[in-house]
């Protein structure tokens, strides 16, 4: 029961508002909290249960690139990283990455006007402090805002959740 507790508290919490101001859960904490119901889930459950909401949510974010006819063009894309003022500006209007039965979460408000953010990576360190990066994809159109999963994180690294950095976004034109 304490381990759904703090679900409903990680999860139920908003994470997707913009800056300074609760708003809308993503399609993910959306998809999540109505499939975290049973009182003796695993942690191998709860990541089965967000990879099914991030594919869910991904194929409704590529339904709605299909009916603006932006599909084919995003499809094509290779993902280019954003400069260090972009990173920033995504980052700073952004929540922090939420750890939580090894996997990450990060909900990503996109504050770049005719970009569409594809890739994530966070940066981190092994037990060894040899540096790991963590990626995801996803769809986040300009104004959006989505969760990117970075699923079966070991648990061998215990610093892992608090030496995490947001190291990379990639983005693709909207235009």
């Amino acid at each position: 029961m304490a381990r759904r507790l703090l679900l409903f508290a990680l999860f139920g919490a908003g994470f997707s508002g913009s800056p300074g101001a609760a708003s809308a859960d993503t399609c993910f904490h959306v998809c999540l909290k109505a499939k975290m119901t049973a009182t003796d889930i695993t942690d191998q459950g709860i990541r089965d249960l967000m990879t099914g909401c991030r594919d869910e949510c991904e194929d409704e974010a590529r339904a709605r690139l299909a009916a603006k006819g932006l599909a084919d063009k995003i499809a094509a894309c290779t993902p280019q990283p954003v400069d260090d003022a972009d990173l920033k500006k995504v980052r700073s209007g952004s929540p922090s990455v939420v750890a939580f039965a090894n996997a990450f979460t990060w909900d990503v408000n996109n504050v770049l006007p005719g970009k569409i953010i594809r890739r994530v990576e966070i940066g981190t360190q092994t037990m060894s402090l040899q540096g790991v990066t963590i990626t995801a994809s996803g769809i986040v159109e300009p104004g959006e805002s989505a969760t990117f999963l970075m699923n079966n994180v070991s648990d061998g690294y215990p610093s892992l959740r608090v030496t995490s950095r947001i190291k990379a976004i990639y983005v693709c034109p909207s235009e």
